[in-house]
């Protein structure tokens, strides 16, 4: 099995799963901008050993888009194999097991970073996966959670626990975000913690690839996170919204020191580009989704309130062209 994370130039700069945002017109909008490596929403293990039509069409892409990462999540180890065999005979690249997701509906349920109060399921879903396909399999994570939610008392789990319990496994990659459950998406990262995690990764998984996640501010801080933690790339999330072009932006400051501000007109292109790319994907029923794509990408402009009411009642590529060609 070839390890397609090794064969990229580093550093890797590379998408995480966004539930509603990294559906495949989204991410050949970031492959053409320059993203290394794109993640499809994150998909149940539990839909896909049942069959899920709409979890099945989550998987399909173009080839442009790879290398494609499909990640997984679920709580049950024995719907692992048929999952992973679905997901591999698509052909994408590789497979991400979840293990840091703190949304209620994941997390709540046991499944997420909460499975992480289970080692023995974490193992065991390692595991099965890797035992069921021949294409890469990584994993993400946060850097840790407490035993007993709300109980910090009873003591933490850390990804370095994470990292002891699995490291007889071939893991790939490791994506690593820089905060704990309990205080999912805001506030600083632990940078301490990052470069502590990617230290003890490095020393069982020297090949391995470390990415990490959750720190993005500025584009130079970025290049500063990375130099500090010595990881392999980063994943971003949520900074990305409405700036697809911050791919572009982190490689040309890596090369030259530098990078260009984007245009307006780069971003009415990008974004007639993107409206026509969902429509071709997901047609009527489906393209209503691009109206919170639409506000993201006029954030920051002194009409965009004023705008909003015409961007959520847009139904067709052709009422995207109309806004933004006379902006």
């Amino acid at each position: 099995m070839k390890n397609f994370w090794t064969q990229l130039k580093k550093p890797i700069i590379t998408t995480t799963p966004m539930a509603g945002i990294t559906d495949t017109a989204w991410r050949q909008i970031c492959k053409m901008w320059g993203a290394d490596v794109v993640h499809t929403e994150f998909v149940s293990a539990d839909a896909l050993y049942y069959d899920s039509k709409k979890t099945l069409k989550m998987l399909e892409y173009q080839a442009m888009e790879q290398p494609v990462v499909v990640q997984i999540f679920g709580r049950r180890p024995e719907l692992y194999t048929k999952a992973a065999q679905v997901i591999a005979k698509t052909g994408v690249a590789g497979i991400d097991i979840n293990f840091g997701c703190p949304a209620k509906k994941v997390a709540g349920h046991g499944g997420g970073i909460c499975l992480l109060r289970n080692i023995d399921t974490v193992k065991k879903i390692i595991e099965t996966t890797i035992e069921a396909v021949d294409i890469p399999v990584s994993v993400k994570t946060r850097i840790g959670l407490n035993k007993i939610q709300g109980q910090p008392e009873e003591g933490r789990i850390t990804v370095l626990d994470f990292i002891e319990a699995i490291k007889e496994y071939p893991i790939a990659a490791m994506i690593v975000h820089g905060r704990t459950y309990e205080v999912p998406f805001t506030g600083p990262v632990d940078l301490d913690a990052l470069k502590e995690a990617r230290d003890k990764f490095k020393k069982y998984f020297k090949d391995g690839i470390y990415i990490i996640n959750g720190s993005f501010q500025t584009v130079e801080s970025v290049i500063d996170d990375m130099k500090y933690t010595q990881a392999d790339g980063i994943a971003l999330s949520r900074a990305i919204y409405g700036r697809p072009w911050l791919f572009k932006q982190i490689k040309d400051y890596l090369a030259t020191g530098t990078y260009q501000e984007i245009t307006w007109e780069q971003t009415k292109d990008t974004v007639i580009k993107h409206a026509h790319l969902l429509w071709e994907s997901k047609g009527t029923a489906g393209f209503k989704e691009m109206r919170k794509h639409l506000l993201f990408y006029v954030k920051g402009r002194p009409d965009a309130a004023k705008l909003r009411k015409e961007l959520v009642s847009v139904e067709h590529p052709k009422d995207v062209e109309k806004i933004f060609t006379r902006l």
